[in-house]
């Protein structure tokens, strides 16, 4: 028989399975030990199988309470869709959803935006009317365009002895020498003192792009009502935390200890349904909004009763309580805020 040293696995993003690249191996006679699991073809070793497992597509579907569609009038879908690393064949097919009842929670959301603030200083004075080229030779540091330009400042300093004063102290701005005279410094708080004055930082607002990326969290509260709801509470939990973490990728036995990489996760669709409609945010007589595929930051899950460790006679939690972080994947424009998000 052959006894395999070597035997290396990728994953086929076209035929979505793992397939053997190649394979080192020698004849062998004689007693054999069994080191490892493996499935009924007696040649793929267990954890080659529970990757194959792992990557394949879930479509079901599971609720709480077991009535919410059609029966709850308000309800979200959690529906997993196979990220964009994932092979071409499968990537955005769903992998399972879930169906919960409309939190208090849900029903909110934040935008925001980065504005800073900065000091413009003397810049903004040269950049006023007939002072724009020095304003524009000092931005580039161009000490022999601040010389030309200095020539305009003539009807307002008189004298030889005042212009070297300006193009001195223009070539300090340039070089930072100023800053030694700034307001925190003891010289500059001296003159402050004399003169009454203190140096006009002319500060001016900036936009510096999008606050960052929305930015959703859930809480519910799971109490099952028969053995089965138990069971679909119980699949639930496993559903969430599931998706929400990666796969093993390549890597000499491929599992989580020596695995080379790392698939990325499931992304989430996050969808509102009101009066058993489909909030789809176009309709903007209607307030509630859309949501862009999330990932799932954070995962939380609570089996305690009021501060009380309570079971059912089949072992099963009396309470579950599930709380979930999402971070849409996407930054919004005004074309967004058109289509409902």
């Amino acid at each position: 028989m052959k006894i395999y040293t070597e035997v290396v696995w990728s994953w086929d993003d076209e035929r979505g399975e793992l397939v053997r690249e190649s394979s080192k191996s020698y004849d062998y006679e004689g007693p054999l030990t069994l080191l490892m699991p493996r499935i009924d073809d007696g040649n793929t070793p267990q954890s080659v199988q529970q990757t194959i497992a792992a990557n394949k597509l879930d479509t079901r579907q599971f609720t709480y309470p077991k009535n919410t569609n059609p029966g709850l009038p308000h309800y979200i879908t959690f529906t997993a869709k196979r990220s964009y690393t994932s092979t071409t064949s499968t990537r955005g097919q769903d992998n399972g959803s879930v169906v919960l009842y409309m939190p208090p929670d849900a029903l909110k959301t934040s935008y925001s935006q980065s504005i800073g603030d900065v000091e413009m200083g003397g810049f903004i004075k040269l950049a006023s009317g007939q002072d724009e080229g020095a304003a524009a030779a000092l931005a580039a540091g161009n000490m022999s365009g601040v010389a030309a330009a200095a020539t305009v400042l003539k009807g307002k300093v008189e004298g030889a002895d005042k212009i070297n004063a300006v193009m001195g102290a223009m070539k300090a701005a340039v070089g930072g020498a100023l800053k030694k005279f700034g307001a925190g410094t003891d010289a500059g708080q001296a003159i402050s003192k004399a003169t009454g004055q203190i140096l006009n930082p002319h500060k001016a607002v900036v936009y510096q792009g999008p606050g960052g990326f929305r930015t959703f969290s859930f809480t519910f509260q799971l109490v099952p009502k028969s053995a089965d709801e138990a069971k679909e509470i119980f699949d639930i939990v496993k559903f969430f935390k599931k998706r929400m973490h990666p796969g093993t990728g390549t890597g000499a036995g491929i599992n989580n200890v020596s695995s080379v990489t790392l698939t990325y996760p499931d992304e989430f669709e996050i969808q509102y349904y009101v009066n058993n409609k489909l909030a789809d945010g176009f309709d903007h007589t209607k307030p509630l909004f859309k949501i862009h595929k999330c990932f799932m930051e954070s995962f939380a899950v609570d089996y305690t009763t009021s501060s009380l460790v309570s079971f059912l006679d089949d072992a099963q939690p009396l309470t579950t309580t599930i709380s979930m972080g999402f971070k849409e994947t996407q930054l919004l424009t005004k074309a967004d805020i058109d289509a409902g998000y």
